[in-house]
């Protein structure tokens, strides 16, 4: 069921791409060396500092899991606590690749490969800084994940250092940000067609799939996936726009 849904994703998105205006020749893009300069330095300085700040972080005691009170979760929160799966978070994780693989698309057409240097920077370098800013998140705010208050949830995985990862959800804001710069990148190539719509129809499901799976599995919380959901998109949206307002 798991493995017919993603290949069902990947053909539509397959099908949006491939329903593209014939290629125009367009060059979208003019990225300065100072632009590339500031996108690469501010991803690669954050995740240094945010590989200082893991260190400090220590696991949850049995005493600091025992003491979590559920009355100090707000309302809108609540529903992950109610679930723990681990066939949701397989799913997620299954998922979360076929969102890697979206920007390949984009070379179904001679447009697309005409760009492929300026287009794999612009992803590279959104990536490196939306990764950056999700370990920055993990490791400073050091939110106990749902199944933390869950009686049902082993206690060997309360114990684990991920277990304090749960604020925000890098599953979501990864894959937001694939999709959205897919969806991006392709309305700069092809700014007449008509499949715009479903291209972004498209890029905002597998992301609202991931955050559903996401809360399912006791992962995260509703909270968590919204606002992985809104800075992997926000990334996704800014990086390319950085580049077409660059020049040498």
């Amino acid at each position: 069921m798991i493995s017919r849904f993603i290949l069902c994703l990947c053909f539509l998105l397959a099908l949006c791409f491939s329903a593209a205006l014939p290629a125009q020749g367009l060059q979208p893009y003019n990225p300065s060396k100072a632009t590339n300069g500031i996108m690469i330095g501010l991803g690669g300085s954050i995740t240094i500092g945010s590989m200082f700040l893991d260190k400090k972080v220590t696991p949850m005691t049995e005493l600091e899991v025992k003491n979590l009170d559920v009355n100090k979760i707000w309302p809108i929160d609540r529903f992950s606590l109610r679930h723990l799966s681990f066939e949701s978070d397989e799913f997620t994780d299954k998922l979360l690749l076929t969102s890697f693989a979206s920007p390949f698309f984009l070379l179904l057409d001679k447009t697309g490969r005409d760009n492929f240097d300026d287009m794999a920077m612009i992803v590279f370098q959104g990536a490196m800084l939306n990764s950056a800013l999700i370990n920055l998140s993990k490791t400073t705010a050091r939110r106990p994940r749902p199944y933390n208050y869950n009686p049902d949830a082993p206690l060997d995985i309360k114990l684990r250092k991920s277990s304090r990862y749960s604020f925000y959800s890098g599953h979501v804001a990864t894959a937001a940000y694939f999709s959205f710069t897919t969806a991006q990148l392709y309305n700069d190539l092809h700014p007449n067609s008509k499949a715009r719509p479903y291209i972004y129809a498209a890029a905002a499901l597998i992301p609202a799939t991931v955050a559903y799976g996401r809360m399912r599995a006791g992962k995260h919380f509703f909270t968590d996936v919204l606002i992985g959901f809104a800075a992997g998109t926000a990334i996704a949206l800014t990086v390319p726009a950085l580049h077409r307002a660059g020049g040498e």
